[in-house]
């Protein structure tokens, strides 16, 4: 079903263009000395080519310049309110889960844990559901729940530095229609354009190769600062989770004591005792 309306809107794409294009090739394909005929029919695409191709694909490209400006507006508001470290990991949840720690309170920090919505809760708890595979798997858990949460947080900024790839390239394809625009511009008139003829060309490549890096340095600029502000807060986030599942790792020392004494009460309890052996009475 996708692939079916993929190539149904490519083959939509591709007629578009054919249609866009047609005059264009028209005109192109018209010479001097053609018939009377010839040379209305060229008139008639050279029409067209100016009061309808150049202006469509002005405003397209500038409509997808704005568009882009307001989705780049967007992102950043959205960045600057969520990519804060009172957002992703707030205090007051790190110290909550410091002091179930230091109580013990093993079932209530968890409850916390799976309903908390911070940064390091959700590592810990990713951590502490394993807590049956023993502390490696918690470890390794929690190392999956860090990297998930971090590309989390550039997913949701990476949008902006597409933009700021894109607008360069929407400038560009704007500043190559102006320059076709003055150049045919040079044609109609047989190579003795005035200045007031090429001007609106080349003012049309230069408004949108403006227009493109005006959209694209803000976004660029944006996503350098809040991906370097998410890394350093996923980073630090990422240290805190960590120290808490080492408070939370078992005591080596204690393990081995209880295993010891374990052991040692297993030997006791299964020792046999020793018979004594019987002294007879003496020989009447």
């Amino acid at each position: 079903m996708r692939l079916r309306l993929r190539w149904t809107l490519f083959s939509v794409a591709v007629l578009l263009m054919a249609w866009l294009a047609a005059p264009a090739l028209a005109a192109a394909a018209t010479a001097p000395g053609t018939t009377a005929d010839t040379a209305g029919e060229a008139a008639t695409s050279g029409t067209m080519l100016t009061h309808w191709v150049f202006p469509i694909f002005d405003y397209t490209v500038l409509s997808m310049l704005g568009l882009a400006s307001i989705a780049g507006v967007a992102l950043a508001i959205d960045a600057m309110l969520n990519i804060r470290e009172s957002k992703i990991a707030p205090p007051e949840s790190t110290e909550r889960l410091r002091q179930l720690i230091a109580a013990k309170n093993y079932q209530a920090l968890m409850d916390f844990a799976a309903t908390d919505n911070s940064f390091v809760s959700r590592a810990l708890y990713a951590a502490i559901r394993r807590a049956h595979l023993k502390y490696a798997a918690m470890r390794e858990g929690l190392e999956s729940s860090v990297g998930e949460q971090t590309s989390d947080l550039f997913r949701r900024i990476e949008p902006l530095n597409v933009i700021g790839n894109i607008g360069p390239l929407l400038g560009l394809l704007g500043t190559v229609l102006g320059m076709i625009m003055a150049f045919y511009a040079l044609r109609e008139s047989g190579g003795n354009a005035h200045s007031d003829q090429l001007a609106g060309g080349i003012g049309t490549a230069l408004w949108h190769t403006f227009f493109g890096l005006f959209v694209a340095i803000p976004c660029l600029v944006v996503y350098g600062f809040y991906r370097t502000r998410a890394d350093k807060i996923a980073t630090k986030a990422a240290l805190v989770a960590e120290d808490l599942l080492e408070a939370l790792r078992p005591d080596p020392s204690a393990d081995g004591e209880a295993a010891k004494k374990k052991s040692r009460a297993s030997r006791e309890g299964s020792a046999a005792p020793v018979p004594q052996p019987v002294v007879s009475g003496e020989a009447s």
